[in-house]
């Protein structure tokens, strides 16, 4: 059995095993998978942005809870929590860079947008290992939580809505 965690979180002083971590993270991603279809019909209810902002804010919020996770119950909703925000949240920026293309560059633009997304998801790990090799795994996950949870409080503020869901009012008056 490994155990090699000395955190300061209270999840790591109770011993904590690989296979019990293993397990609950595969429990977040399995919630997240069951998450994924209703994410899409609240992105074409509700829209994109009433999606993307706050399901970016509850990532960042989930790594505030791996964090501070006082036992093994909450690091299990921790991994739910972050199973959810990017299932619900993972398809609905691809669908709003479609939104925002030029006429004709739909596939373009998705690439793209892809492309850098795809740059962030392995550059971002290991860039969160490097703070967390310097200063502790507290630290990052702090900063990567302060980081998603600017980016959902500034997507919320200043993006456009791209789509007016069915709930939006008639005459461009919401979003």
């Amino acid at each position: 059995e490994i155990k090699e965690c000395d955190w300061s979180s209270d999840v790591c002083s109770s011993d904590l095993s690989v296979g019990a971590i293993g397990f609950a993270m595969a429990v977040g991603t399995v919630v997240g998978l069951l998450a994924a279809y209703p994410g899409g019909i609240l992105v074409d209810y509700f829209g994109r942005k009433a999606v993307i902002a706050p399901s970016t804010a509850l990532a960042g919020l989930s790594f505030l809870l791996f964090c501070f996770a006082p036992d093994y119950a909450w690091f299990v909703a921790a991994s739910i929590a972050w199973g959810v925000s990017s299932s619900v949240g993972g398809a609905a920026p691809s669908v709003y860079a479609a939104d925002c293309a030029p006429p004709g560059m739909n596939a373009t633009t998705v690439s793209v947008f892809r492309m850098a997304g795809d740059v962030g998801y392995v550059a971002g790990p290991m860039l969160l290992g490097f703070v967390s090799d310097a200063f502790g795994p507290d630290p990052a996950l702090v900063a990567g939580a302060v980081f998603l949870v600017a980016v959902g409080l500034l997507f919320a503020a200043f993006a456009p809505e791209t789509y007016r869901g069915k709930d939006a009012p008639p005459n461009g008056s919401g979003g």
